[in-house]
């Protein structure tokens, strides 16, 4: 007999209350029943906020969801249980790194494995056990997460996902896929490095659209943000500043515990300052307030799916205060190597690459050497012109016309 839809993919269907207790275990908060029965909320009937409306700002992030999970695939195997059998499996996994950050992967799958099989005599295979944990380290971070050798089909197109090896902790991977690189500052004091400085408004995606007529794309993947594809002639942007905001906000409730690494707290993965960054990014490099920019950004939401949250104007809650310089340390190489795309463009087109593969000292001899070779070419012409006006007149004088 044929298995059915749902022992193949069996986290295809997402419910609403799925995405309740998902907001639950990450961010500690819950939407109002209302939103989870889809009705009518009374408390914003009244004018009184309610968490529904948080939740409908999530809407992108619970879309990102629902494309994660609908692709787990268990191994259907004899005498063998999936990994995963219902969102409940997946956020009980969620739970379970985010208590323990500094504990080994190893250390965690097996643990966790172990209560589960416990009442269970079926086992679990061990390739579905660490996709489990990959699933759950991706709705977590928004990073694309591997064991060594095992991609699991979640690779973005021209990117390798990063491996949580054995041995590290949650702490540990996250420091690993994103860590501190060149420090680039934006208005800096004079004491900062020169070769640092970028002028105010120099990275804007007007900017990037006219000079260096790169294409803006989205990225579900973190990792990935600010990334250059000179080939494909595009940048990476990625959007959801929905999730940056609410994980910023579990700082700013004072719900984090004091610790070392970016999982410091129950309900944060992710380090202020890089939250921070990736948001001074969008809102203040990429997509200032001024209004062509806005416009694209705008176009963005409208055509190529970009979290509407990122129009929102309000940056008082996590903006750095007036006059301070922002230095970016994660994004810093990435912002130095689209100011030098800018500053020197990739050529675009057959044209404007035919005419860079010439423009260059190296063509000096070959452009010589080729008109070198027309003049030839058109003595040879000339001097065969002569003697045939020649011969013309020869036969004139030899056969005069009577």
């Amino acid at each position: 007999m044929f298995a059915s839809l749902e022992s193949i993919y069996p986290l295809t269907n997402v419910s609403r209350k799925d995405l309740a207790s998902l907001c639950d275990v990450l961010w500690n908060w819950r939407p109002c029943a209302n939103w989870v029965t889809e009705r009518p909320c009374h408390q914003r009937a009244k004018g009184v906020a309610c968490l529904c409306q948080r939740a409908e700002t999530m809407t992108p992030f619970f879309d990102f969801y629902r494309e994660v999970t609908a692709f787990y695939v268990p191994e259907l195997a004899c005498n063998s249980n999936p990994a995963l059998r219902t969102h409940d499996d997946l956020r009980r996994i969620v739970q379970y790194i985010k208590d323990r950050p500094d504990d080994t992967r190893l250390q965690l799958t097996k643990q966790h494995f172990e209560k589960c099989t416990a009442s269970n005599p079926k086992r679990l295979p061990s390739n579905d056990q660490n996709r489990a944990f990959n699933i759950a380290a991706r709705i977590m971070t928004m990073l694309t997460c591997s064991t060594e050798g095992q991609s699991d089909g979640l690779l973005e197109a021209g990117s390798q996902p990063t491996p949580w090896y054995n041995d590290q902790s949650f702490n540990q991977f996250i420091n690993s896929a994103i860590s501190k690189q060149n420090t680039v500052a934006f208005e800096l004091h004079d004491s900062a490095p020169l070769s640092m400085k970028l002028p105010p408004g120099s990275i804007t995606a007007k900017r990037l659209r006219k000079l260096a007529k790169l294409k803006i794309i989205p990225t579900n993947d973190l990792r990935n943000h600010l990334l250059l594809d000179e080939t494909g002639g595009t940048v990476s942007i990625y959007h959801y500043t929905s999730i940056l905001r609410q994980q910023l906000r579990a700082y700013q409730d004072g719900d984090v515990q004091k610790g070392s690494g970016p999982t410091t707290g129950h309900k944060v993965t992710l380090s202020k300052e890089l939250i921070v960054e990736t948001l001074n990014t969008l809102k203040c490099v990429i997509f200032p307030m001024e209004p062509e920019s806005q416009s694209i950004l705008r176009s963005l939401v409208a055509r190529d799916g970009f979290d509407p949250d990122s129009c929102r104007p309000d940056a008082s809650s996590w903006q750095h205060p007036e006059g301070d310089s922002i230095r970016y340390e994660y994004w810093g190489s990435r912002l130095l190597r689209l100011y030098d795309e800018l500053e020197n463009p990739t050529p675009r087109g057959f044209l404007e690459s035919w005419l860079e593969r010439r423009s260059g000292a190296r063509y000096v001899m070959l452009v010589t050497l080729a008109g070198v070779v027309i003049a030839i070419l058109l003595g040879i012409l000339g001097l065969a012109v002569g003697i045939f006006q020649a011969w013309i007149s020869w036969q004139q004088w030899q056969h005069p016309i009577a």
